[in-house]
């Protein structure tokens, strides 16, 4: 799975899936890994709880979400139903691999570098690990 064509802006300032979608698409999308399968209504209902949002607003994200392939759009009737076409794991998985794809791509070392730095900082138990997962990686290539 790709999303290069979601992922074309990374906001490392924002918080969760915002740095990725944006802020109401983010909303939209946990909205609907927590409930399945949902009309616009559905989601415009439980948005609405939190913020002021107009139900056209809802429809034009879910919309958007659908034309990006994040949701699936179905017709039944009069109304669309939208599911996700990836779980939650599946699709920040994803984004987390083009992000960091993209920083080795260009600056390997200074990721490489600062990201054991920062594991250093967090939890010197995370270090180790790391070198369990490089201990196993290296074994299976032989």
């Amino acid at each position: 799975m790709s999303f290069k064509r979601v992922f074309t802006e990374f906001k490392p300032r924002r918080r969760g899936l915002s740095k990725v979608l944006g802020d109401l698409e983010a909303a939209v999308m946990e909205t609907v890994w927590k409930k399945g399968r949902v009309s616009v209504r559905d989601v415009y209902e439980e948005l609405r709880r939190e913020r002021q949002i107009a139900y056209t607003t809802v429809m034009t994200i879910m919309s958007r979400l659908a034309d990006k392939k994040i949701l699936y759009k179905e017709k039944q009737g009069i109304a669309y139903y939208y599911t996700p076409l990836y779980s939650k794991e599946e699709f920040t998985r994803s984004f987390v691999r083009e992000v960091i794809d993209g920083l080795l791509e260009d600056y390997a070392e200074f990721a490489f570098s600062h990201f054991i730095n920062r594991l250093q900082e967090e939890d010197e138990e995370k270090i180790l690990e790391l070198e369990k997962i490089i201990r196993e990686r290296q074994r299976k290539g032989d």
